[in-house]
């Protein structure tokens, strides 16, 4: 791991996503070819998902190198690792919500129609370029045989000749498939190897609001070549997210008031303006986004991967995803379980999780991560918490209480003054992998003298805001409230919850800073949300592996382990690592069984640990 600074540790860097180096044209890339640093820990500048490729024995064992660094992982892992930023926007600005994972570079969206016009509905029989590769027997409802036997338009993506690019329809209310609806962008990197080919591998890279295009365009980072061999990997920008119809309904605004309030109010004064606050910007997403945020959740995302998977030709589907990725292919699962082909599920959550077994797999993801950052922080002599490791979370506890008091001043214009919102996040980010923990050593440093520039960038780089104040079109706030909101449970008054949940922010004290306070902050979304069944997933589905780190802050390898045991077919897999994203992440047990898997059928013995 480099300490060389990083584009976001600068003042005066830019703080939207990195543009990609010349590099990295879409041309595949020799394995562990140093490139330049990703921009964030959380929003690289490249590919999704970790690939280091100099696999070794260090990093399917010790997890720190001879020297006390971590693993030399490569700069590009960190994909995944930015694919749980909502998670994170959630657990430290709204307090409630912590399903994760982070974006890929960001690349220009189609303009958006304004949130009260209604699009225009394509042709859903254009005349494709490929055809899908043989007919499939769809069984499917007689009102949506207009979309499942729509064709694919594909033509070759204008940044890489090499990969196609299409669109499919797909009913905005499948209860009225008639009426208006969502155009899905996909991007396909054909099989390498059409030999070897054995379909397609549709893949998801996390959010919600990951964009699946994005996640295709560096396919040649983030699976094996082997499997790119045998499978066209297919992404697609789920209903209303990056470049499917999307849903634009938070502003400016909005979004920096999602950071500035007090994330741990301590009078009521505070905590009413806190609430108000949340509670109005849940409103204004409702009314800008119209019928269609209402219809962006992940039971209906699962109902449109079905419709692909017969337009791209494939009895069952085949599938790869990460973070709240994990969340999507549980859910298709449980809803097509005979459907169901080889599905990898990367740093996991379960839809089953109660928000007490959340709450404790966060604190155990928290604070597992915070303690291997403070490992590795005090064995340094420039570690901006000393060399005292009993005393290192304290220092951290007492400066986000001085910054709630005083806040940290900033170069940047518009927000020369950040409070525990922005820093807060910020150091929550940089624990997504281990690549970001000298920008986070830092960016501590820096807070203790008063000021706020490199934890502030860090920040924004994440969710894409510049310097004026606009955050990019495909920042993940835009997609938080409505798919939070459809997909999971409110906060209830259950007296032994708010115990709980007092109890736990008493024993762990820099957790509770982090996480703000728990609230529901859909409140005043005019539907009601999905409800767990609490029972066993996906029954009479092939065999589904579920993998994670031993050291996630974003998806805490509690919740990946329950989602292995709610899968009826479950098989688990972990890794002794640090960070988010588990697949082509440095650890060559992982890969291979991974790939075994993929490109065999053949799954490891059910609690494997590379």
């Amino acid at each position: 791991m480099s300490d060389s600074p990083r584009p976001d540790d600068l003042p005066d860097a830019p703080t939207g996503y990195a543009a990609l180096p010349p590099s990295y044209s879409g041309a595949s890339r020799a394995p562990g070819a140093s490139g330049a640093s990703a921009a964030s820990g959380a929003g690289p500048a490249g590919p999704p998902a970790g690939q280091d490729h100099g696999h070794g024995s260090a990093y399917a064992s010790a997890g720190f190198g001879s020297n006390g660094t971590p693993p030399a992982r490569s700069p590009l892992r960190t994909v995944l690792a930015a694919v749980a930023i909502v998670a994170v926007v959630a657990a430290v600005v709204l307090a409630v919500w912590r399903l994760n994972s982070p974006p890929v570079v960001a690349q220009p969206a189609p303009p958006a129609a304004s949130p009260t016009q209604v699009q225009p509905t394509p042709n859903l029989t254009t005349t494709p370029t490929t055809t899908p590769s043989g007919p499939v027997n769809a069984d499917y409802p007689p009102a949506l045989r207009d979309y499942y036997t729509q064709q694919v338009a594909w033509s070759p993506c204008s940044d890489n000749a090499k990969h196609e690019c299409g669109t499919m329809q797909v009913p905005v209310d499948y209860a009225d498939p008639s009426g208006a609806r969502f155009t899905l962008a996909l991007r396909k990197a054909p099989a390498t190897d059409p030999s070897k080919r054995i379909g397609s591998l549709v893949i998801n890279p996390g959010g919600p609001g990951g964009s699946g295009v994005e996640y295709a365009q560096y396919a040649s980072f983030v699976f094996s070549p082997e499997v790119r061999a045998a499978y066209d990997i297919v992404g697609f920008d789920p209903r209303g997210i990056g470049a499917s119809s999307p849903v634009r309904c938070l502003g400016n605004s909005d979004m920096d008031l999602l950071f500035s309030d007090d994330p741990t109010p301590d009078s009521v004064a505070e905590r009413s303006k806190l609430l108000s606050d949340v509670d109005a910007i849940t409103k204004r997403c409702a009314a800008r986004g119209g019928d269609r945020a209402l219809h962006m959740s992940t039971g209906e995302v699962a109902k449109d991967m079905d419709v692909m998977r017969v337009l791209l030709g494939d009895e069952r589907l085949n599938f790869f995803g990460g973070s709240y990725g994990t969340f999507l292919g549980a859910m298709y699962a449980d809803a097509f379980p005979k459907k169901v082909g080889r599905m990898v599920l990367d740093s996991a959550m379960s839809p089953n999780q109660t928000e007490q077994q959340e709450m404790t797999y966060d604190i155990q993801g928290f604070e597992s991560s915070i303690d291997a950052f403070i490992d590795w922080c005090v064995a340094r002599p420039d570690c901006a918490l000393g060399s005292d490791k009993t005393s290192a979370r304290q220092k951290i506890v007492d400066l986000l209480d001085a910054v709630e008091k005083n806040g940290l001043s900033t170069s940047k214009p518009g927000l020369t003054t950040i409070g525990e919102g922005w820093v807060g996040f910020s150091i929550f980010m940089c624990l997504y992998s281990d690549t970001s923990w000298p920008t986070l050593n830092r960016g501590l440093a820096q807070a203790f003298t008063g000021k706020g520039d490199i934890l502030l960038a860090k920040g924004m780089s994440v969710v894409e805001r510049s310097a004026s104040g606009a955050y990019a079109p495909t920042t993940y706030l835009q997609a938080m409230i409505p798919v939070r909101c459809a997909d999971w449970p409110r906060s209830t008054t259950d007296p032994s919850l708010a115990a709980d949940q007092a109890k736990a922010k008493k024993d762990h004290p820099l957790w509770a800073r982090m996480t703000g306070e728990l609230y529901d902050n859909c409140r005043t979304w005019p539907t009601t949300g999905r409800t767990p069944k609490g029972t066993t997933l996906a029954v009479g589905a092939a065999p589904i592996l579920v993998i994670g780190n031993e050291r996630d802050p974003a998806t805490p390898i509690g919740g990946t382990k329950q989602l292995a045991k709610d899968l009826a077919s479950g098989v688990l897999l972990t890794s002794d690592h640090d960070g988010h994203g588990t697949y082509y992440a440095g650890n060559s047990c992982v890969d291979s069984a991974v790939d075994g898997y993929l490109l065999r059928g053949t799954a490891p013995t059910s609690g494997t640990t590379c």
